[in-house]
C-alpha cells in the first residue's frame, strides 16, 4: 500500500472509531467495531490454508452476520474494516504471494459491487494488483443462497467467461461467501 493510501486508510478507521454501532451478531452497543469483544471471541477460525484456498472464518455465528450485513443492509459500511481484516488475515495465512492479480467474483450487469469495493482496498493493502475485469459473469443466476449443491453447480454452469489475458497468469479469486465452493469452482 502506498505511503498515501496508508495515511487514508489509517484516518478512516480512526474516524469510525469516534462512532457507535450495534454488534452485527447480537447488537450490543460498540465503539468503532462491527463486532463486541464477547461475539469476536466466538469465532471459528477455519485453520484452512492449504490447497490454494483460504478463509478466515467459518460461515456460522458472528462471522455470517458480519458478511450478510456488509452484503445486504444499507448500514453496511461500518463492517468494511473488520472484512478488510479477515480478507488480509486469510491470505497472510495462505502463505502464497506471487500472484498478478486480485480478481473479486462479479456480478451480473455490475462491476461495482461490495464485493469488489473490498477487495480494491485489499489490493491496496496487500500490495497486489487489483483486476476485475479479468472475470465477468456473462448471465444472470438465480440467488444461490436457497439452492442445493447440485442445483448451485447446475445455476453457475457457464455463467463466468474470462478475458484472454488472464490465462498464464496466478490470480487471486476472492469470494464473499464460500459455502459449496461451486462458484469459486466455476470462475476457476
Amino acid at each position: 500500500m502506498s505511503s498515501l493510501s496508508k495515511k487514508l486508510y489509517l484516518i478512516k478507521r480512526f474516524g469510525n472509531s469516534l462512532f457507535t454501532y450495534n454488534c452485527a451478531n447480537c447488537g450490543k452497543a460498540v465503539l468503532g467495531k462491527c463486532l463486541c469483544e464477547k461475539c469476536s471471541a466466538k469465532l471459528s477460525p477455519t485453520g484452512n490454508y492449504n490447497n490454494g484456498f483460504a478463509c478466515a472464518y467459518y460461515y456460522e455465528g458472528a462471522a455470517k452476520e458480519t458478511v450478510l450485513r456488509y452484503k445486504f443492509n444499507p448500514d453496511h459500511a461500518f463492517c468494511f474494516d473488520t472484512l478488510c481484516d479477515w480478507l488480509l488475515s486469510a491470505y497472510e495465512k495462505l502463505g502464497e504471494n506471487d500472484f498478478d492479480a486480485v480478481i473479486p467474483v462479479p456480478a451480473f450487469g455490475r462491476t461495482e459491487t461490495r464485493l469488489s469495493e473490498l477487495c480494491k482496498k485489499f489490493s491496496l493493502m496487500a500490495e497486489l494488483s487489483f483486476k476485475p475485469d479479468l472475470l465477468r459473469k456473462i448471465r444472470k443466476t438465480e440467488k444461490q443462497r436457497k439452492l442445493s449443491a447440485e442445483e448451485r453447480r447446475i445455476n453457475i454452469a457457464g455463467a463466468f467467461e474470462a478475458e484472454d489475458s488472464v490465462f498464464g497468469k496466478t490470480v487471486l479469486l476472492v469470494d464473499d461467501i464460500f459455502t459449496t465452493g461451486s462458484t469459486v469452482s466455476e470462475c476457476a
